[in-house]
């Protein structure tokens, strides 16, 4: 199975793991992260993968793991975590924390030197295609790469 299948996956049955455990509907879940209920629907049936943005609002609601949302961990931890900042912010922090320029980024990861200095200055947030990429990139989770953690 491929990553992106995989992701699909895990996030429908974790999606509706986290339903049952709060014993909440579809749609009280749907109002809480401000999506339209269909696309709830969408994640259970397993067709649709959701913006990054919409994981962070799920996690942060819900005190859930980005990582454990998206399958790269398999149980959620008993944690709390930080409420999600701007991407910026902890984008900065991580090049500082790890001594690292944008420039070594975009050729080692293989991203634009325009995206990166996008979500350096706050003017896109990131995708989560490219969030994997710096995940593997950076050998973190999700949660860190996010400033989660």
């Amino acid at each position: 199975m491929d990553n992106y299948n995989h992701m699909l996956t895990k996030f429908g049955e974790n999606i509706e793991e986290l339903l049952n455990d709060k014993s909440i509907t579809e749609e009280q879940f749907a109002k809480s992260i401000q999506i339209d209920v269909s696309e709830v629907y969408r994640f259970i049936r397993k067709e649709r993968l959701p913006l990054l943005s919409t994981v962070i609002k799920i996690a942060d609601c819900y005190n859930y793991s980005v990582d454990y949302l998206l399958g790269y961990k398999e149980f959620q931890e008993d944690a709390v975590y930080k409420k999600t900042p701007p991407f910026s912010e902890a984008f900065k922090k991580l090049l500082q924390n790890k001594n690292i320029t944008r420039y070594k980024i975009s050729k080692k990861a293989n991203i634009s030197i325009n995206r990166l200095d996008e979500w350096y200055n706050g003017k896109r947030m990131i995708s989560l295609d490219n969030a994997i990429k710096l995940k593997k990139y950076f050998d973190i989770t999700l949660d860190e790469l996010l400033g989660r953690i």
